[in-house]
């Protein structure tokens, strides 16, 4: 639980330059018009696309500006390429060596997709150039607190919050670490001076709940528990907290609505379906304990990727691919709810995303809006003719809508793109039977079954 906690406020410190919520100041002769200016102005607007367009012509005319590379950078990592956003950052970095900012940016990238060893090298660069840099520590003891290097971690913190005494996320940072370090108390005194700069802090009442039951004190963890719910219904970490609380204390009814609760509000992490599948089986429900610990087991396998990619979203918010990652993988696990929104939010940053727009419209097609994933699957061919995936989903859709004719043709050029698509031989088996053609449907099921028994 602790390591999750850790991740909610891992941005650290707000001196600016803060990437990625905006671009650093770069070292320029003379002020840039143009391009840059246009370039700038997009990524204000959260225009991606079409802020890499002017940052591809500012780098034409001016190779060597260290503000296009950053820019590019910064429009490709909220289009989901990260591999060509480090590549533009690493150049913005040799081309303006002495620049702290553009290597903080740099280093905050390393951080946010998970390159750790860079990431470290590079903050350690910054503070070299600049050792004062509050950011650059806050960062660094994010890297360690995922290293599981918690003593380094508590270092760059404390050095942090000596700069800046009244910073609540990196005091916040320090009491988890505290926490996870096992110095309860000093953890307390931590997150109570959070507290009373935010009252309302959710994540920082659920921290002093895990403390005060660390040092079984489970009256007063049962009211921080009690204060994150007040303060956010939904918190899904104090509810498990609160769960597993009212286990140990032998109220079982009270922990099934916890953990159940807690399961709603975030089915992607793993520990509340082991809690509530022993629960169920003290309360002789075997079936639904069984259940609960199945799953728990299904979600144990992608909890890693799942917080990975929430990790990079608190960390930036327009990250098209975390979004595209995460509905993916709340997807496949049947969590069609929780993915709608994240591949909804991928096509909005990137609008050029045919996989979010294919998905999109199998999520629609499994919570039975026909009319919204006929569209989803139309605008992924739009954006390639050739994928053959939408195409046979949206024959799919249109035998779903009695619309056999057309289903018929989308689904017969599906098989034109890629002709082994057994979901495709499997739909024509249907839509011909519909159309009376019996020997086009008996071919088509034929094929269907050799293709399946192959795999």
């Amino acid at each position: 639980m602790i390591v999750l906690l850790l991740l909610l406020w891992m941005s650290g410190c707000s001196r600016q330059p803060e990437p990625p919520a905006q671009e650093p100041q770069v070292q320029r002769a003379a002020a840039p018009t143009g391009p840059l200016e246009a370039g700038r102005e997009l990524l204000a607007q959260r225009r991606y696309a079409q802020a890499l367009v002017a940052y591809q012509e500012a780098r034409r005319q001016q190779p060597n500006s260290a503000e296009a590379c950053a820019g590019l950078g910064r429009a490709y990592l909220a289009l989901g390429d990260a591999e060509q956003a480090l590549k533009f950052y690493e150049i913005a970095v040799a081309l303006e060596e002495h620049n702290p900012d553009l290597r903080l940016t740099l280093g905050h990238t390393y951080l946010t997709l998970n390159h750790l060893d860079q990431a470290e090298q590079t903050l350690q660069q910054v503070l070299a150039l600049d050792s004062g840099n509050e950011t650059a520590r806050c960062h660094l003891g994010a890297v360690y607190t995922k290293q599981g290097r918690l003593s380094l971690a508590a270092g760059e913190y404390e050095k942090a919050l000596a700069a800046r005494p009244g910073h609540v996320q990196t005091r916040f940072n320090l009491g988890l670490v505290y926490l996870h370090l096992g110095r309860y108390p000093e953890a307390r005194k931590e997150l109570a001076q959070v507290l009373q700069a935010q009252p309302d802090n959710a994540a920082a009442s659920c921290a002093m709940g895990e403390a005060y039951a660390k040092e079984n004190d489970q009256a007063q963890a049962l009211q921080a528990f009690k204060r994150a719910l007040a303060a956010d219904s939904t918190y899904a970490d104090a509810q498990l907290q609160l769960g597993i609380l009212s286990a140990q204390q032998n109220r079982l009814d009270e922990a099934v609505e916890a953990l159940r609760r807690a399961i709603v509000n975030e089915p992607g992490v793993a520990e509340p379906y082991r809690w509530l599948g022993q629960v169920y089986l003290r309360q002789g429900k075997t079936s639904a304990g069984e259940k609960s610990l199945d799953a728990y087991t299904k979600v144990e396998k992608v909890e890693k990727q799942i917080k990975l990619f929430q990790e990079r979203l608190r960390l930036d918010p327009d990250d098209a691919e975390a979004h595209y990652s995460l509905g993916y993988l709340y997807g496949r696990l049947g969590f069609y709810p929780k993915a709608l929104p994240h591949y909804q939010r991928a096509v909005e940053i990137n609008p050029g995303h045919l996989s979010a727009y294919n998905n999109m419209g199998n999520i629609y097609l499994r919570l039975g809006m026909v009319d919204k994933a006929i569209p989803a699957y139309e605008q992924s061919i739009r954006l390639d003719s050739t994928h053959a995936s939408a195409h046979s989903n949206l024959g799919r859709a249109y035998l779903l809508q009695g619309k056999t004719a057309v289903a018929v043709a989308a689904l017969e050029q599906a098989l034109c793109l890629e002709p082994g698509r057994t979901d495709a031989h499997q739909g024509l088996a249907e839509a011909y039977k519909l159309l009376g053609e019996s020997g086009k449907s008996k071919a088509h099921r034929r094929r269907f079954l050799e293709l399946t028994k192959k795999e």
